[in-house]
């Protein structure tokens, strides 16, 4: 008599629709926190100094470029360094949201194998956990700031509130659409890695964004979409206004990566738990 192979069922999420999976894991805020806070002690388990290594390196960093960077493109120290330390902070968050999202559901494939949860927590856990290391990071901004501008503290500095809400909505769809498709496709994991690594270097981070004009300006500063979402938070950091393009362009990719995101999560959701 032939066996007949058991197939044994992976563990669905708790939603049954896209939209309540997103709801319920935001409303599950106790859940993704809790996630969040482990991974952050799990990283820096064992050390005296903890997430604060994050802030020491960046220090270095800035410390050290800052005196080659004011030279190269002839700026003053006190202009450049509060510039280079705004814009620093706010891409290393950038660039780890990026990097980590590709590995969101393949990391996270244990949790959800082993119980019922919402896929959207593991994504809601990952911006959490960045915007702990941010919160850690933004000391660099306070001292660099106090050492060379502390003139430009000021009300318009609150703006970079809701600058930073805005990278960090768009940080959960890019969470979920890199988390999904990396999780299909393997390779992309490497591809988007080293395209996050050649973006610090085409993006105005270190380098000032008017040392481009014409085309070359038009690439690689409007309609880089990097550029808008750090010169969102970094511009009020600088005590300046973001300019209306910035806005505009962060809403446009906002709206955008949403609607492309929830229709790849919709079609795509229920095959996480296979592709794992």
């Amino acid at each position: 008599m032939t066996a007949v192979p058991v197939v044994v069922p992976r563990p669905m999420p708790i939603a049954a629709v896209p939209a309540d999976d997103l709801r319920d894991g935001l409303l599950q805020w106790r859940l993704w926190t809790r996630l969040g806070w482990l991974e952050v002690k799990r990283r820096y388990q064992r050390t005296f100094i903890g997430p604060f290594w994050s802030a020491i390196s960046l220090g270095v960093f800035v410390a050290a470029l800052g005196g080659v960077g004011a030279g190269l493109w002839s700026q003053q120290t006190r202009t450049y360094m509060p510039f280079l330390a705004a814009g620093m902070v706010v891409w290393v968050t950038i660039s780890a949201l990026i990097t980590e999202s590709c590995t969101l559901f393949v990391s996270g494939a244990s949790l959800f194998r082993q119980m019922r949860c919402n896929y959207s927590v593991l994504a809601y856990a990952l911006v959490y956990r960045n915007a702990i290391i941010f919160a850690h990071n933004f000391l660099v901004y306070l001292v660099v700031f106090l050492i060379f501008a502390p003139d430009k503290f000021g009300p318009i500095n609150l703006l970079a509130v809701p600058g930073l809400g805005l990278v960090l909505v768009n940080a959960v769809w890019i969470a979920l659409l890199f988390g999904m498709a990396c999780l299909r496709f393997r390779d992309l994991q490497q591809m988007i890695t080293t395209l996050t690594q050649i973006a610090m270097f085409v993006t105005p981070i270190f380098w000032p964004p008017e040392s481009l004009q014409g085309k070359a300006h038009l690439l690689y500063v409007e309609l880089n979409p990097l550029y808008h979402l750090i010169t969102i938070v970094r511009a009020p950091l600088m005590g300046e206004l973001p300019t209306l393009t910035t806005w505009v362009g962060t809403v446009a990719i906002t709206i955008l990566g949403w609607g492309v995101t929830y229709a790849c999560f919709r079609y795509f959701r229920k095959r996480i738990a296979y592709w794992s």
